[in-house]
């Protein structure tokens, strides 16, 4: 077990990462693993993060999607997505992740700057829902490769103009996916070794915390003011992918 100060300071991460995901449906790695790895090193951090992660997708979904939306073309965006995570994973040792992350990292971050100027107003929603297969497929590829599935999907969802509590349960549900994937894999890897497990499985409790906060504060968001965050963090994801792909 690690010491007292660190498993204070994995709780503070965590309960924070869990608050902003709990508020907008992202976040939680891509806060939680950068400060985690300066505090215990990533080969620690991502596997302990993952757990506490899939546990607050399942929190999310059991709240359900809000006003009722037709789900079939997210159906299928979601076995697209899933496809495209086996493909990522295969492509790991055929093609530069670094690649895959600069070119995603820059097309996310165009998105937001184009949403900014208002220039995928004129997108209509159907021809999004259309195009959900081809995304899910992208986002699966991106998340099998660099296990960072965000700046794609969110951009989608947000990109269909969904109400909050729709686009945070469509957003669980596909990270959801990829989760559960990612799990699976670093069991089978043996990185669930103490006292990795034994931290995951106690991250849960400043989790469901920092989720059950975050919950509260989506429902007294403004719609503008969560559109906004959720640009804000995509924007930062982008830039992180960037960052990755030219100087990790």
């Amino acid at each position: 077990m690690y010491d007292p100060p660190r498993l204070a300071a994995v709780a503070l991460v965590v309960c924070v990462a869990a608050g902003v995901k709990g508020a907008v449906g992202f976040g939680f790695p891509l806060i939680a693993v950068p400060v985690l790895s300066i505090v215990l090193g990533p080969a620690a951090a991502i596997p302990i993060v993952t757990l506490p992660t899939l546990v607050s997708n399942v929190i999310l979904a059991g709240r359900g999607p809000g006003r009722r939306v037709d789900a079939r073309p997210f159906v299928l965006t979601l076995a697209a997505l899933a496809a495209g995570v086996v493909v990522g994973a295969l492509l790991i040792n055929a093609m530069r992740p670094r690649t895959l992350s600069v070119l995603v990292g820059a097309v996310s971050a165009l998105y937001v700057i184009s949403t900014a100027l208002r220039l995928t107003q004129a997108i209509p929603p159907g021809a999004g829902h259309r195009a959900g297969p081809l995304i899910g497929l992208a986002a699966g590829v991106l998340g099998g490769s660099t296990g960072i599935f965000s700046p794609v999907v969110a951009s989608y969802l947000h990109m269909l103009r969904l109400e909050k509590r729709a686009f945070v349960f469509w957003m669980t549900m596909m990270f959801f996916i990829g989760n559960i994937a990612q799990f699976a894999s670093y069991l089978r890897l043996g990185l669930y070794r103490e006292p990795v497990m034994a931290t995951a499985l106690l991250a849960c409790i400043p989790m469901a915390v920092g989720t059950w906060a975050g919950l509260r504060l989506q429902d007294v968001l403004r719609p503008e003011t969560f559109s906004r965050i959720v640009l804000g963090l995509v924007f930062l994801a982008s830039l992180g992918l960037l960052a990755r792909g030219l100087f990790g």
